[in-house]
């Protein structure tokens, strides 16, 4: 027969009810009240049973879920689970649905399964290690996750998942302490409209090329992809993001471009990537701002010295047979500058091809042109100046 355990709020104050051992619920359903504490000094281990947190449930060491039916809290909780002691696993074979979260203690807490928080993440000074699971923010308020000092370590592609539906800025405090002294890198994710969105995001503190992203492989206009981190970034929704990498230019260098790892395993300008110096606390003096033209899709992103200035990538061949691949000439983040005109001449300078607002909506396919070389001019305004670029394009068809 299941029990119920109640916490009740007191009239001359809170009640306090502290458990001085391990416990073990197989059934109790726990309700601590609204002012009431559930001080529990060991390990929480639940194989059944829910809690309905009103109050405040603080444990001291490990919690594990092992109810493959239960995220364990009701879903109307509007209380706080404080993890106050040193290092502590927040695992088991079921993941846990917390209502509002607070970390606090002295040492590190690590995730050792997937973990939702429904109402409020608050860091303080303490670094959650993801390890390779997931920690969802399911609450869709810019201000769900705060911090004082603390930040979500997801070195081994662990992800940070945060819903967002307002035009507001939400942080995602990502960092690293693996190999030496903590590296705080967070991003600030902007939405452009009030679309719901799914963003998620890692922060991998290795060398790319490490990972399966070589650092050689690059395009021309790429110089040097930077070796000590890069993030992983995925949306599921339709809305365009501005996102911010924040730096600190002191131990990262003097980086001015965003680059990432496109479907022909080559680093490649992200887009137009505008650097803002600044006093962003934690040490932070720059960040660079990437506008997002089309939906993220698992995309690895990282800094990188570039040898031509501006927004663009210009390739350097297409081959419009058909198949789908490659078969219209696009200038990569054109699209984010329709103020253009593109005009293509062929060898013997005759004009074969002219738009205004040249873009991946009106690419050039080449017509009943034979395959070749051609030389093309865009003329661009970039940030209200007036830019020209020249160079040639290689046609490539089928015999």
């Amino acid at each position: 027969m299941k029990k119920t355990v109640m916490l009740m709020l007191l009239a001359a104050g809170a009640c306090l009810q502290t458990a001085r051992s391990q416990v073990v619920n197989r059934g109790s359903q726990i309700s601590v009240s609204e002012g009431a504490i559930f001080f529990i000094d060991d390990a929480f281990n639940n194989y059944s049973g829910t809690i309905l947190n009103n109050g405040r449930l603080i444990v001291k060491k490990d919690w594990q879920n092992n109810d493959a039916s239960s995220t364990v809290f009701n879903r109307s909780s509007t209380g706080v689970v404080e993890f106050s002691g040193d290092a502590q696993l927040i695992g088991g074979a079921s993941k846990t649905e917390f209502p509002s979260l607070s970390f606090s203690g002295t040492g590190l807490k690590f995730l050792g399964i997937n973990m939702d928080v429904t109402g409020t993440l608050s860091l303080n000074d303490i670094e959650l290690k993801t390890d390779a699971y997931t920690l969802s923010v399911l609450n869709s308020s810019p201000d769900a996750i705060t911090r004082g000092t603390g930040f979500i370590s997801t070195d081994n592609k662990g992800k940070l998942v945060r819903i967002m539906n307002s035009p507001a800025s939400y942080l995602f405090p990502l960092g690293s302490a693996d190999g030496g002294a903590p590296v705080y890198r967070p991003l600030q994710v902007e939405m452009t409209d009030a679309v719901q969105n799914t963003f998620t995001a890692s922060f991998v503190k290795k060398d790319p090329s490490t990972e399966g992203y070589s650092r050689q492989s690059k395009r021309p206009d790429v110089e040097t992809v930077f070796e000590k981190y890069f993030y992983l970034i995925d949306q599921n929704g339709s809305s365009k993001l501005n996102i911010r990498f924040v730096q600190n230019s002191a131990e990262d260098g003097i980086l001015k471009q965003l680059v990432n790892w496109n479907r022909f395993n080559l680093w490649e300008k992200a887009g137009p990537s505008t650097v803002a110096k600044g006093s962003f606390g934690d040490g932070l003096d720059q960040n660079i701002l990437f506008a997002s033209n089309d939906v993220i899709t698992n995309l690895p992103v990282t800094l990188a010295a570039i040898k031509d200035e501006g927004p663009f990538t210009f390739f350097n061949a297409f081959s419009p047979d058909g198949d789908g691949k490659n078969d219209t000439w696009e200038i990569k983040n054109l699209d984010q500058f329709p103020n253009n005109d593109l005009t293509v001449f062929n060898r013997w300078g005759d004009e074969v091809f002219k738009a205004k607002s040249y873009s991946s909506s009106n690419a050039w396919n080449g017509g009943s042109l034979n395959p070749g070389t051609y030389y093309y001019i865009l003329n661009v305004n970039v940030d209200g100046v007036q830019k020209s670029y020249k160079g040639f394009i290689t046609m490539v068809k089928k015999d």
